[in-house]
């Protein structure tokens, strides 16, 4: 049963894609999903795991963090609890996300889109990772028309998104966000066509979980 992780850059298509992909395989496909079943762990707030879904630490955290380890009541008053033990909301999240993720790979027939999947499930046997990519053009054109908003306030959300997952992934995984290899495929959907994507990653997870050949 295929695992398959999605990263995208913003606004290259990936999140369309992803769920056709699951609608073809029969597959689980997480995405916010992931974040209700972290609220619901954590016993926080659907709206709170959002917020700090695929972030890195606020400023604000990270020095609570510090005060905490050294004065932990100092620590709590600018950090108040919200259900989790101090570490920091943004951390508590990030480690109950890999633990679900974990799960869910080990169930298999699962689609899993962003979240730092390709880093979690990199040693993880049999997972195609996956990522979407596109010229900053195509992909401010393509915000533009979904968000119903102008081109400068399309750019400077791109800009932005691109960004907080990269500081999310530098902080949490100490990796490049943009560096490929991680990725079995790299698709540009400004030159493939979202049923060629889906034909493509097929193939794909039908050649990695092909039994190695006699003598190879």
């Amino acid at each position: 049963m295929p695992v398959i992780t999605v990263s995208r850059q913003t606004g290259s298509g990936g999140a369309t894609i992803g769920t056709r992909l699951a609608e073809q395989l029969g597959a689980d496909y997480l995405d916010t999903r992931i974040i209700r079943e972290v609220a619901h762990r954590l016993g926080i707030s659907e709206a709170t795991a959002a917020a700090s879904s695929e972030r890195a630490e606020a400023f604000t955290e990270r020095l609570a963090r510090v005060l905490w380890l050294s004065e932990p009541a100092l620590g709590a008053v600018l950090h108040p609890a919200d259900g989790v033990p101090f570490e920091s909301t943004t951390r508590a999240i990030v480690e109950v996300t890999r633990q679900l993720v974990r799960e869910v790979a080990g169930t298999g027939n699962a689609v899993i889109f962003g979240h730092g999947a390709q880093f979690i499930l990199a040693e993880h046997p049999g997972v195609l990772h996956v990522r979407f990519v596109a010229p900053f053009p195509m992909r401010v054109e393509r915000v533009m028309r979904r968000k119903a908003i102008g081109r400068a306030e399309a750019e400077r959300w791109v800009r932005e998104e691109d960004q907080r997952r990269k500081d999310h992934i530098r902080q949490f995984y100490q990796a490049d966000w943009g560096a490929p290899e991680p990725f079995h495929l790299i698709l540009n959907t400004t030159l493939l066509s979202e049923e060629s994507c889906v034909r493509l990653i097929m193939h794909a997870v039908d050649e990695i979980n092909r039994p190695p050949s006699e003598g190879a």
